[in-house]
This record gives C-alpha cells, sequence and structure tokens, in this order.
C-alpha cells in the first residue's frame, strides 16, 4: 500500500513515538510510507534560536535524512495552528495544510491507500490526499492537554469523516467514540522495540560514578510530571540515586540543588537509552493531577519492562485496566518514596518482566493495526 502518517513529532525528534516505530514496521512489510510531523510555517522563523524548530528546518532542506526507506517530511504551511486553529474552529477552513501533493510528487506517491493521523492540526488532509481509508490514531486526550479549544473542534471533525478510530487508551478511546458512535473502533495501547531495549548493553562511562540503587526516569520534564513526588524522594531516600534523563532547565536544576543523589543527565539519544535502563534498580514513571495523564499511553511503561526493569507509577485507571504485574502503584506524591523502596526490596525477576513487555512489541502491534483496517 502508499501509507501516509500525519504525526504531531518528526522523526529525528528527541522523543521517538508510535507512529515513527508503526511507519518503519510497515516499511519493512513492504509498504510505501511517508511519515510527515506538523508543518513549519514563516512564522516559526521568529523562534530559530529554538533547536527543534532548526532541526525540523533542516530536514525541510532534506540535510536530516532518516536511515530507513521512510520518507520523513517536514513540510511548509502558510500559518502556525496559534493562528490557524481559532480560523478553523469559525470557518472549518484549515490554513495550516501543506502543500502534501507536492511532497507526494517528490517521492512518487501518486495516491494514498491508507492515511493515518495522530495529529489533530491536520484535519482536511482526508480531503487533499482522498485516501482508500482514513483512520484517526489519538495518542492522548490533546484538548485537555493544550487546552486549546480549537482542537476540540478539530476532532469532532475528523470523527464526522474518518473510517476507523484506532485509540492507545481506553479514556482516549471513550472521549473520542461520543463524537460519533458508530465509528468503528480498536484499542491499541503504544508498543515497545523490543530487541532494541533487552539486547545486552555496556554500562555508559556516564552513569559508573553515580552509586547504586539507582532510580531512572526517562522523559520530559514538564507539567504532566509529579515532580513533587520526585522532591520527595530524593529527600526521604537519600541512599537512593534519582538518575534522570531528558532535557531540563537550570530553573528545574535549581529546584533540585539541595539533593546531592539527584543526577540530571541530560538528553540522550535514542539509541543509547536502553544501556542506562538496564544498569538501573527501578524505573519511575511519575504522573502529575493533569488532565491529559487519565489518557496517557506510556510507552516508556514497556520500553522500562523490555530492559528487565520494575516500574513505579501513578495509579490511573488505564494503566490499573492493563493489570501488569511489574508495576507498582502510587496515588498520592507522598507514596512515591514508599514505593520505590518496596519495589527495591522486591526480588526481582528481570527475564520475566522481559517476557511481559515482549507482548508488546511493535511488530505485534502493526499486524493488529493492519488486520483492522483490512476488515472496514
Amino acid at each position: 500500500m502508499n501509507i501516509m502518517f500525519a504525526s504531531h513529532t518528526y522523526m529525528g525528534s528527541p522523543f521517538v513515538v508510535g507512529s515513527h516505530h508503526l511507519s518503519r514496521e510497515m516499511e519493512k512489510l513492504g509498504h510505501s510510507v511517508i511519515h510527515v510531523s506538523t508543518p513549519l510555517s514563516p512564522f516559526h522563523l521568529l523562534k530559530w534560536k529554538d533547536r527543534d524548530i532548526q532541526a525540523r528546518f533542516r530536514i525541510l532542506q532534506g540535510k536530516q535524512v532518516d536511515t530507513t526507506a521512510v520518507v520523513n517530511s517536514v513540510p511548509m504551511s502558510l500559518l502556525p495552528w496559534e493562528i490557524a486553529g481559532p480560523i478553523f474552529k469559525r470557518t472549518k477552513k484549515n490554513w495550516m495544510l501543506p502543500a502534501i501533493k507536492k511532497v507526494m510528487r517528490e517521492h512518487e506517491m501518486d495516491s494514498v491507500d491508507l492515511l493515518l493521523i495522530d495529529q489533530p492540526r491536520f484535519v482536511g488532509l482526508e480531503k487533499l490526499v482522498s485516501p482508500k481509508v482514513t483512520i484517526y490514531r489519538p495518542t492522548d486526550i490533546y484538548s485537555k492537554m493544550t487546552g486549546d479549544a480549537s482542537i476540540a473542534s478539530a476532532e469532532r471533525t475528523l470523527m464526522s469523516v474518518v473510517d476507523g478510530l484506532v485509540s492507545t487508551s481506553g479514556p482516549v478511546l471513550n472521549e473520542l467514540q461520543e463524537y460519533n458512535p458508530a465509528v468503528p473502533t480498536l484499542l491499541l495501547e503504544n508498543g515497545v522495540e523490543y530487541d532494541h531495549f533487552s539486547a545486552p548493553a555496556e554500562e555508559p562511562e556516564d552513569l559508573k560514578a553515580i552509586p547504586g540503587p539507582r532510580a531512572v526516569y526517562v522523559g520530559a520534564l514538564d507539567e504532566r510530571l509529579d515532580l513533587t513526588g520526585l522532591k520527595l524522594m530524593a529527600q526521604k531516600l537519600p541512599q537512593v540515586s534519582l538518575v534522570i534523563i531528558g532535557p531540563v532547565n537550570e530553573e528545574t536544576k535549581r529546584d533540585f540543588a539541595a539533593y546531592a543523589n539527584v543526577h540530571f543527565l541530560g538528553a540522550k539519544k535514542y539509541t543509547v537509552v536502553p544501556a542506562y535502563l538496564q544498569y538501573s534498580d527501578v524505573a519511575l514513571l511519575p504522573l502529575s493531577n493533569h488532565a491529559a495523564n487519565a489518557g496517557r499511553s506510556p510507552m516508556k511503561l514497556y520500553e522500562y519492562a523490555a530492559a528487565g526493569l520494575p516500574v513505579v507509577v501513578t495509579e490511573t485507571p488505564e494503566l490499573l485496566r492493563r493489570q501488569e504485574r511489574f508495576l507498582h502503584f502510587y496515588r498520592e506524591s507522598e507514596e512515591l518514596p514508599l514505593r520505590v523502596e518496596e519495589a527495591l526490596r522486591t526480588p526481582r525477576d528481570p527475564a520475566a518482566i522481559r517476557d511481559m513487555a515482549k507482548k508488546h512489541a511493535w511488530e505485534t502491534k502493526v499486524n493488529t493495526l493492519l488486520d483492522f483496517i483490512d476488515n472496514l
């Protein structure tokens, strides 16, 4: 098939997301895949100092190419969503849409069999490419995550035209299905690149000097993270090294400056993350009470598990539903240190934890997805 992904995150970003994995797995099966991510606009030049913006412009100029045969496209549009969104809400015309036919011509894709939309800001793309099948695949409750009323309008419009809804969590499925209960649905949680995270790696040099036991967190440090819980853990468990991997600003570093057992290692390339996990003792997924967290399907969950780690995680209805035995749940920030101690005391069986993760390998996920599409 000719397949187009319309995603929220560009390939080559510090964050590797589900659309990247699914695109590559589909390409391995012999499909032609164009992965299009949120367009740039002339207004983005005002933020040129942002490294993320610079990376996206390099892809636009063809200077940064993905190593697989998947076409990695960051196109240009007239307006950013911050301007185009309110216009769409009023007129149902999306001025953020890129010249997608130009992208298709450049990569000799004369038609699209399957369009998968992860980013609701691409509403209206289905009219431009006229696919045989259109799937909306939301990975979060975007309207609550962003607080943007235009997103809710975009999702309502999408749900009136798509052929199927594929959701990564139960809460997201329930939220979107209300817009059009007649649309066929599939609940398909995010998966894991199992071989990448389970293959033995050497201990990273910058980890060797950090004493054990080590509790590791990999990801963004934003309002969706339970920073209060992490501070309490650092304070009450001085014997445990808290290793934080991900982009971090100076303000957050200052907030944790009093704790000698907190180690910010910065952002790491996806290729080396497994090594940091394999030489840690417990993984952390501390979620705040942000409204968007209820619908999250964290890829980190099974990445941690594929590395053989137990996970201390905030209790959410979605994660409770999964009944994974390697999870140690907590509710309030004050409970996080207790659950970390509990996870460290519990005899660990890395092989058994890896087996639980293996069921969620991306190659299994993509086959389930394509079976669903075949049946539409």
